[in-house]
């Protein structure tokens, strides 16, 4: 009888424990900010520090000696023997544009395409002619030997941008591959985002990147991504947001084997405008860090030196050291 009573007398005190433990744990004060998931936090605070640009991964540095030419168009010099003329005129209610090309001042060649706007490029393959109506990404285009035998001529709704590899490259809301060859399509690279706008194109071996502009009806604000495309893989990442409907996009690229650069300009109709930079990591587009730029600095180009990202704006230039955890 005397252990029952021992038992009993400890089976209550086990449980009185149990109980004060819960009640303490329970009432205890709650983690301070960045205790507890760690990891987690840690990633958030970063995305967000990321996006305001006041982190420590980009240094500023001195912009001595940067040289901006050199633009990846992929377009070459033509030959200095090698004169092209265009002429505008309406017949009827169409519109076309004449061009004319010489061989040493000899008339050699003549070809009317659809358009307003007539210019110009050369490639390893011949000389581009194109014609276009300003403010549409519609063009058409000839290609001509240098012979200036007429190869080929044909009408895209698109609008020549570069050259890469034995294609001329177009951009409307899709990215066309023409091979120089025949003109016919090769490739098409489209974003998957609603009515998009390309910014600019960068091709690094058999890597793409391209930039968007776009508003997003489910967001209510225009954003602006970067997308990798190589082989059948595609990534995207995002630059930045502005409030209200794009007026105005310009998104520079530059790349090399460790980092991608943005420069990005974003202005919508209600008068927001957001300027700056964003680093990304090559091949796999993790945001790195990005810079906010001040009022009406507007990026005009973009280049990367190894880990050294430069800007020229519309007040002069900028430099800044990348300091990756990647």
């Amino acid at each position: 009888m005397k252990n029952d009573k021992k038992v009993l007398v400890g089976f209550l005190i086990f449980i009185f424990a149990v109980s004060l433990f819960i009640i303490q744990k329970d009432n205890s004060p709650p983690p301070n900010e960045g205790e507890g998931l760690h990891l987690q936090n840690k990633s958030s605070i970063s995305i967000s520090v990321n996006e305001t640009g006041d982190n420590k991964t980009l240094v500023p540095i001195a912009t001595d000696g940067v040289n901006f030419e050199g633009e990846t168009t992929g377009f070459i010099q033509c030959l200095s023997v090698i004169q092209v003329k265009s002429q505008y005129y309406q017949s009827g209610l169409e519109h076309l544009v004449n061009f004319t090309l010489f061989l040493n001042g000899t008339l050699k060649a003549n070809v009317t395409l659809e358009g307003v706007e007539g210019n110009y490029f050369c490639v390893p393959e011949g000389v581009v002619v194109y014609s276009y109506y300003p403010g549409e990404r519609r063009s058409s285009v000839a290609l001509f030997d240098y012979n200036l035998t007429i190869i080929w001529k044909e009408k895209y709704r698109a609008f020549p941008e570069m050259y890469h590899n034995g294609s001329i490259i177009l951009v409307d809301s899709c990215i066309y591959f023409v091979n120089t060859s025949d003109g016919n399509l090769s490739r098409k690279i489209c974003p998957d985002v609603r009515r998009p706008y390309i910014s600019h194109i960068r091709i690094l071996g058999e890597t793409v990147y391209y930039t968007v502009g776009y508003y997003d009806i489910d967001l209510w604000k225009t954003r602006a991504l970067i997308y990798l495309v190589r082989a059948e893989e595609v990534k995207k990442s995002e630059i930045a947001t502005i409030e209200g409907h794009p007026l105005g996009v310009r998104l520079l690229i530059d790349a090399n084997d460790e980092y991608v650069a943005v420069a990005y300009y974003l202005h919508d109709e209600i008068g927001n405008e957001k300027n700056g930079i964003c680093v990304f990591t090559a091949g796999r587009l993790i945001k790195i860090a990005c810079k906010e730029f001040e009022d009406g600095e507007r990026p005009l180009k973009v280049k990367l030196e190894g880990n050294i990202v430069y800007v020229q704006t519309t007040k002069g230039v900028k430099a800044y050291k990348i300091l990756s955890p990647w």
